[in-house]
């Protein structure tokens, strides 16, 4: 069930999900109180965000699983009880619940962000992956792991000794399901941003597995904690507290309205010995058109600049592969149809780019949008040795005499 600790009617939630055998005092300091009542009181996130928990059901306790669920079957209808029978079930059956509340009960929501513990974030990655891969709008903006087993855990091993308990079986390092479910999260260009979070202490879940295996660099945050206390902050000068606060202010920055600022041009000479320039010139494109361009290129080029890190370069990387196929698309069928002009191509790629921002050009780099996914289309072109043209002619040699003829004009 979901839960709400603060709820003003903001487009964004905090959701906390537990992890094995918890519940609501898995986010409880003794001296500081609940996790999420110490971070609802934070003004940044008063003003921005709800905040929520979700609850399931998970015991350890539940041995012998069928055996019990059968005898409380049988005491309920005894007692015509309306009660149901609750029992420990699989990690991908607890992400189905919580997808369907997110879908009906959190739709309101435009961002959700979500702090997982252990096993809790496991059933948030495969609730993740399962609207991705179904095509569903996946309104997790970003995921807190909280020393999260993504390789398992090793007393998963143990606990299959003792217990035919389906989440225990989940958690095995040997198990199918850790393992598959990361491959899954690697291979999924979509996914949101996640931070790694791991205690020095943690002797339940190591390192290696509390920090993933990304195949982009991962932000990982070291914890002076165990298991048990990482999701216990004592304050606001705890490591995971400050990290928490750090995320969800550059979350807000990100995406209060959306945008980078915009850049103008300087003068509409700007860029004109350009070689994306030159080549709508020499595709004889529309000069209102060719400004535009300018401007998207000009945005692109900032927003390149602002995403130096490895990992934003790894997710820009991606954008423009896909901003490639969308233009080979366009240009294939201009060139096989034989009719229409350049400037209809640059207008047909722009448009696609547009109604693609949110779906196949969707990015994990919540500020570009699809003014700079247009720019970055520019930024192909300017690179000789990548195939962007708008035209048959493609000399390098015709190029530079219409810069020439360009350096000419200028003079004179």
């Amino acid at each position: 069930m979901i839960e709400f600790i603060s709820k003003n009617n903001k487009k964004n939630l905090v959701i906390f999900v537990h992890g094995f055998t918890g519940g609501k005092d898995t986010w409880k300091n003794l001296t500081h109180g609940f996790f999420f009542d110490q971070l609802a009181e934070l003004p940044l996130v008063a003003e921005n965000f709800d905040v929520a928990c979700f609850e399931y059901f998970t015991k350890l306790t539940n041995l012998f699983p069928a055996a019990n669920s059968y005898i409380a079957k049988i005491k309920s209808i005894l007692k015509m009880s309306s009660d149901k029978a609750e029992k420990n079930i699989g990690i991908s059956e607890i992400s189905e619940l919580f997808r369907s509340y997110i879908r009906f009960q959190l739709a309101g929501y435009e961002n959700i962000v979500v702090i997982a513990h252990s096993m809790g974030g496991l059933v948030a990655k495969s609730a993740i992956l399962k609207d991705i891969e179904q095509g569903y709008n996946n309104k997790i903006s970003l995921f807190i792991s909280l020393a999260v087993p993504h390789l398992g855990a090793d007393l998963g091993t143990y606990g299959k000794l003792l217990s035919n308990n389906q989440q225990i079986n989940d958690l095995a390092p040997l198990s199918e399901f850790c393992p598959r479910l990361n491959n899954k999260w690697v291979k999924q260009s979509n996914r949101p941003p996640i931070k790694y979070f791991y205690g020095t202490y943690d002797d339940v879940v190591t390192k290696q597995s509390a920090i993933g295996t990304d195949d982009i660099e991962q932000d990982i945050i070291t914890c002076n904690d165990d298991h048990l206390t990482i999701c216990k902050p004592a304050g606001a000068s705890c490591i995971a507290m400050m990290a928490v606060h750090h995320f969800l202010s550059d979350f807000i920055n990100g995406t209060s309205d959306n945008n980078l600022d915009i850049i103008k041009l300087e003068d509409d000479s700007q860029f004109d010995d350009e070689f994306f320039v030159l080549k709508l010139l020499l595709a004889d494109v529309h000069n209102s058109t060719i400004k535009h361009s300018k401007e998207h290129f000009l945005n692109a080029e900032y927003a390149r600049k602002l995403f130096s890190s490895s990992s934003d370069q790894k997710k820009l990387g991606q954008l423009y592969g896909r901003i490639r196929t969308l233009y080979q698309d366009s240009y294939d069928k201009f060139a096989n149809n034989g009719h229409g002009n350049s400037g209809e191509l640059v207008a047909e790629i722009h448009q696609k780019i547009i109604s693609e921002d949110a779906g196949y050009l969707k990015t994990a780099l919540p500020l570009i949008h699809g003014l700079h996914k247009k720019g970055m289309l520019h930024q192909l072109a300017n690179d000789l040795n990548d195939d962007v043209w708008w035209s048959e002619e493609r000399s390098e040699e015709a190029l530079r005499k219409i810069k020439a003829g360009l350096d000419e004009t200028t003079q004179k």
